[in-house]
């Protein structure tokens, strides 16, 4: 269900020290429903690596404000492996850094359960790689990752 709403912003502005030209505007407001969080969303993110060494590319979770795994679970999978080193998917607890106003925020001081995607360059090579991870949401939400990887 859609609400509109006519508002005339220019008293609270002038209050708090707005513009003169506020006087004269006034705006409509549509309140909406949040969108579900289902579909497929593509992403496209950057990152270095030093020689060897193992960086971590993305990780995800599943879990309930009480910090246990929401059943079912999120999933993550390599979809195109890197052509100039190896990638891999750890499915150990992590550490994540859920946003203070998350209900989850209060799951960061501890190992929650998730997975973490992991890139090791080849050795010796110098260059651009790429991976390409797919993951999902007990919610119906896909995304695929691209990374491209600066490996230097």
């Amino acid at each position: 269900m859609l609400k509109r709403f006519n508002v005339t912003v220019a008293a609270a502005l002038l209050v708090a020290g707005g513009p003169a030209w506020a006087q004269s505007r006034a705006y409509v407001v549509t309140v909406a429903p949040a969108p579900q969080v289902r579909g497929f969303d593509k992403l496209h993110i950057s990152k270095a690596a030093l020689g060897g060494a193992e960086i971590s590319l993305w990780s995800n979770t599943a879990i309930d404000p009480d910090c246990t795994e929401h059943a079912p679970g999120a999933t993550l999978r390599i979809v195109e492996a890197p052509a100039h080193g190896t990638a891999r998917i750890s499915d150990d607890p992590l550490y994540l850094a859920f946003p203070p106003g998350n209900p989850r925020s209060a799951c960061n001081d501890r190992k929650i359960p998730g997975h973490e995607a992991f890139y090791s360059a080849a050795a010796g090579y110098t260059g651009h790689d790429k991976v390409v991870l797919e993951g999902s949401s007990p919610g119906g939400r896909v995304r695929r990752i691209t990374v491209d990887i600066l490996v230097r």
